[in-house]
């Protein structure tokens, strides 16, 4: 048995963790020696008493990799494990990352440079237009925009991002094949056809319940370098969420609300409690701008007065293909965006979202009259 099997059979025993699994490699020497334990060396393992010990072992007996895997391919479905070079580098450096990932979609979106964005399922109208807006605006700018596919919040972030033809990333708080809320599933098949992921860690058939959702939201942030929340009530579940965020060093960003709507009360505290306001996309790229997924330290030409990728080294902004292709065309004095669709051969939905990008990234300006000009980075 290999690694990668031991950890996809492993994920399948009830109330055994990556903590837990850990340990046992370490006690055994590898995941898959856990399979040749007796009871007796399970007894063996910190963390594990009399009981967990008599049912891990009654679970091992049972459980294989070979069946689970053979579900997931007769439903599309890809399963990385965090041995496999694909799993996502920042969601392996937490506590307790997940033994498998099962994915629908582009198993590549977990790893690109991400931010989560959550809050409430009672959302006011302010919090929904805020919520597609940001959504719409990080997903242009290159983001993948991670939530849970709740409705609220979460369901807004994910629509702006497929509006705006970016990636974005849905953690479910049960199986793959046990899609909650059901509404949303036309959202996750829009998710996976532009390139996004539909993600669980949960084996297939496992219904969702009121442990399951607090788990899943480690890995909503685990995914993400920083956490916006964007409306949550005083005493939200959302902030379950914030406190597993700052438990992974994340940054953790609100958005301010009225001073009268309870909605709003659980992201005034946390900005009391020292997160970083923000009200557009620019102040969430400026905070994490580490990993914009457009910047990256470049030499500077020679002859020029800092040291090639030393501290002091400019940041350069690196585009897409698609993002050059545009900016191309746009003259010093101003370009009309129809003018820019037509010569890009793009439709319009994608050209403007490719405006939004190189607007964050600072490369294009807004003038008056619809034109669009190069900015100063540009």
């Amino acid at each position: 048995m290999t690694e990668r099997e031991a950890l996809i059979a492993l994920n399948q025993v009830p109330g055994l963790g990556a903590v837990t699994v850990k340990r046992m490699a370490g006690r055994f020497g590898s995941v898959a020696a856990v399979f040749e334990a007796s009871e007796k060396d399970l007894l063996s393992v910190p963390g594990i008493g009399v009981d967990r010990a008599r049912q891990f072992h009654a679970e091992l007996k049972r459980v294989r990799a070979d069946d689970e895997l053979e579900r997931a391919e007769k439903k599309g479905v890809k399963l990385v494990t965090w041995v496999d070079e694909g799993y996502s580098s920042l969601l392996k450096q937490i506590a307790d990352p997940s033994l498998v990932l099962y994915v629908a979609g582009d198993v590549a979106a977990l790893d690109a440079p991400a931010v989560a964005v959550i809050g409430t399922r009672r959302p006011t109208v302010y919090g929904r237009e805020t919520a597609r807006r940001f959504g719409f605006q990080l997903a242009g700018a290159g983001y993948v925009v991670v939530s849970g596919l709740a409705t609220g919040i979460d369901t807004e972030a994910h629509t702006g991002a497929v509006q705006a033809k970016g990636r974005t990333v849905a953690v479910l708080g049960g199986a793959l094949d046990c899609l909650f809320p059901k509404e949303n599933a036309g959202l996750a098949r829009e998710i996976v056809a532009n390139g996004g992921a539909v993600v669980s860690e949960y084996p297939f058939g496992r219904q969702p319940d009121r442990q399951t959702f607090p788990m899943r939201n480690r890995i909503v942030s685990g995914l993400s370098k920083g956490v916006l929340v964007i409306e949550a009530p005083y005493n939200s579940g959302t902030l379950i969420t914030v406190n597993q965020a700052l438990d992974q060093n994340r940054v953790v960003m609100a958005v301010p609300g009225r001073i009268d709507s309870p909605a709003s009360q659980g992201c005034h505290k946390l900005l009391r409690e020292g997160a970083r306001l923000v009200t557009l996309a620019e102040d969430v790229i400026e905070e994490l701008q580490d990993l914009v997924a457009g910047m990256r330290r470049e030499p500077v030409a020679r002859g020029g007065g800092h040291p090639a990728n030393g501290p002091d080294a400019p940041l350069a902004c690196v585009l897409t293909p698609e993002e050059r292709s545009v900016l191309a065309q746009v003259e010093a004095e101003g370009t009309p965006v129809d003018v820019l669709v037509r010569g890009s051969g793009l439709d319009a939905g994608t050209v403007n979202a490719i405006l939004v990008g190189l607007q964050i990234k600072r490369q294009l300006r807004l003038l008056p009259g619809g034109l669009v000009a190069r900015g100063r980075s540009g």
